[in-house]
């Protein structure tokens, strides 16, 4: 019992890292509220490493992720017409006071995360597990990021099971 309580309060702390880390990825984008892609971001900005291994398992570069992102954004647009350039007005946002507040697709990804299912009750969470469920998705943003890249969701879902079931 002891140890659960332990997971969950290293979960939260985790949590809060990603949420705050993924924050200032999107303010530095010129976004308000993070959304998935931001929090692949900051899913390999954690100390855990476990996110760019599975980027490095999958031969990928993890430093273009950004890039890629920027990437999708701009086909995006082109996809419906508009100018890819209007992306190069998006200045750094100030922090917003307030409550948090993200994008209304990490509503699921939040719920998937606190649903993982564990091996152990040791098992805390990692970037190898947020690159995991992000990775399940089959729209959006970072569904696109990972096809920039080269990647599609299973592969990315499968290289994290393999780094998470080795860590």
């Amino acid at each position: 019992m002891l140890q659960r309580i332990r997971q969950r309060l290293a979960d939260m702390r985790t949590i809060k890292t990603l949420c705050e880390a993924a924050e200032r990825h999107a303010l530095a984008g010129g976004e308000r509220e993070p959304g998935p892609e931001h929090f692949m971001l900051a899913a390999l900005d954690l100390p855990d490493g476990l996110a760019r291994q599975v980027f490095a398992r999958l031969g990928v570069d993890p430093a273009g992720v950004q890039a890629a992102i920027g990437a999708s954004h701009g086909a995006a647009l082109a996809g419906v017409g508009a100018d890819a350039g209007l992306l190069e007005d998006d200045a750094p946002l100030p922090p917003s006071a307030g409550p948090y507040r993200a994008k209304g697709s990490m509503q699921g990804v939040m719920r998937q995360l606190a649903a993982w299912p564990r091996a152990s009750a040791a098992e805390s969470l990692t970037g190898a597990h947020v690159l995991a469920v992000i990775a399940g998705a089959r729209q959006g943003t970072a569904a696109r990021t990972l096809r920039v890249l080269g990647l599609d969701g299973e592969r990315v879902t499968a290289a994290a099971k393999a780094v998470i079931a080795a860590g």
